[in-house]
């Protein structure tokens, strides 16, 4: 087993998992913490996760590292309707819940992937990558090929019910998102 880790809000996985059918855009390191490796920060999957946990814990809807990963799910909601995954309708709903949703679903979650049981075809070197990081984009990462790490998160009962709804059921999570924005 080979595996890479990446660290992303709960958001993105739940957009990923209810609105794109569980296939997820994902850049993964090497190690979940690649100490005196070539990774800069934005490739450091401990260091993304305690970017994102400290303004979650604080409640801190003004922080500027969930401002960022505001824009970059809108990037992808864009990203999704130009491949036709979404239509223009679901993008402009999708782009409000990003812009507006509580910082309760940036909790932080870890992918763990075993990447040597997923086509080296499908393992990109891009980004930092290119540089000499022990990184990874993979474009299209099923949820069949990953164990999310740290899902310890309770008591929001929104929240509980996300972690657990059915891939594509976008009756459960679009009420819910939208309510909390």
């Amino acid at each position: 087993m080979t595996y890479h880790y990446s660290a992303t809000p709960f958001l993105a996985w739940a957009i990923n998992h209810y609105f794109y059918n569980g296939i997820h855009y994902v850049w993964a390191a090497g190690d979940f913490y690649p100490y005196r490796q070539p990774n800069p920060k934005s490739s450091n999957p401990l260091l993304i996760y305690l970017d994102i946990y400290h303004p979650w814990k604080d409640s801190d809807p003004y922080d500027k590292f969930i401002a960022q990963q505001r824009l970059s799910l809108r990037k992808g909601v864009l990203a999704q309707q130009i491949l036709g995954t979404i239509t223009a309708y679901r993008a402009t709903k999708l782009k409000e819940i990003c812009d507006k949703v509580d910082v309760a679903f940036f909790y932080p979650v870890v992918y763990r992937i075993d990447t040597s049981k997923i086509a080296s075809t499908r393992l990109k070197i891009a980004g930092s990558g290119t540089a000499g990081s022990k990184e990874l984009l993979i474009e299209d990462l099923a949820e069949n090929e990953f164990d999310i790490l740290f899902l310890d998160f309770y008591g929001d009962p929104d929240f509980d019910a996300l972690k657990v709804g059915s891939i594509g059921d976008v009756t459960l999570a679009r009420p819910i998102l939208k309510g909390r924005c």
